[in-house]
């Protein structure tokens, strides 16, 4: 579809949402998400909400659709925004998110979830004061509506160590090291949001993102290395 034609302006302006709005419908799943986000996403052409004649951004239920696929695809997948645009223009926003396999990382095989606490225990196996545990040493946040596939994943992991012996206070100082290396990658991706332009500060998240998925990667190589030369 031509973007003229993407863009041209709905007959029924009262199911346009307004930028607060959208933000407002997508908080329960997304409660970072900020306004310099979306017009980042809008600057990389991800998404491209119509302009009211006052100029304000109005987003249709198809524009919040295709935010809630780009937002998942880079939280659940890691999926740059090169991948996550190619695959909207091949397949658009009614598959799911697993369908690509072409991103490699620790999180490539897994589905995205959108999980309330009791199914958080259920999709990992683990009892209630599991969880407790693992918000008391600090491995898991506390006060979450919902849970996605990160937590999913942190969860089953911290399970099957402490079924070895490893139980969520031996495991603190992982926590410890990955606060240490939130705040260097937030250190080095700060200046990026620096120029006062809210699509630098989304752009400034994203490059953040990577760095992130490049540490992950950094960080399992090196533990392989040292359990070898052991």
């Amino acid at each position: 579809m031509p973007a003229s034609a993407a863009r041209r302006p709905s007959s029924s302006g009262a199911s346009r949402l307004s930028i607060g709005q959208v933000l407002e419908v997508l908080r329960d799943e997304f409660p970072d998400l900020a306004h310099s986000k979306l017009h980042y996403l809008e600057s990389e052409g991800l998404i491209a909400p119509e302009r009211s004649p006052a100029g304000y951004r109005k987003y249709s239920r198809e524009d919040v659709e295709r935010l809630r696929f780009v937002l998942r695809a880079q939280r659940d997948r890691f999926w740059p925004l090169k991948v996550i645009k190619e695959h909207l223009l091949e397949h658009g926003v009614d598959s799911e998110v697993t369908s690509i396999a072409s991103r490699p990382g620790p999180s490539s095989t897994l589905q995205a979830v959108r999980l309330d606490r009791r199914g958080l225990c259920r999709e990992a196996s683990v009892e209630e004061e599991f969880l407790l545990e693992l918000e008391q040493y600090g491995l898991l946040a506390e006060g979450a509506l919902f849970y996605g596939t990160a937590e999913l994943e942190l969860v089953r992991a911290a399970r099957d160590l402490a079924e070895e012996g490893l139980h969520p206070r031996h495991l603190v100082m992982l926590r410890t090291a990955a606060e240490r290396q939130a705040h260097m990658i937030r250190s080095v991706a700060r200046p990026r949001a620096r120029s006062g332009d809210a699509a630098a500060r989304g752009e400034a998240e994203d490059f953040a993102r990577d760095l992130g998925e490049s540490m992950i990667t950094l960080h399992g190589a090196v533990l392989r290395s040292a359990l070898r030369e052991r």
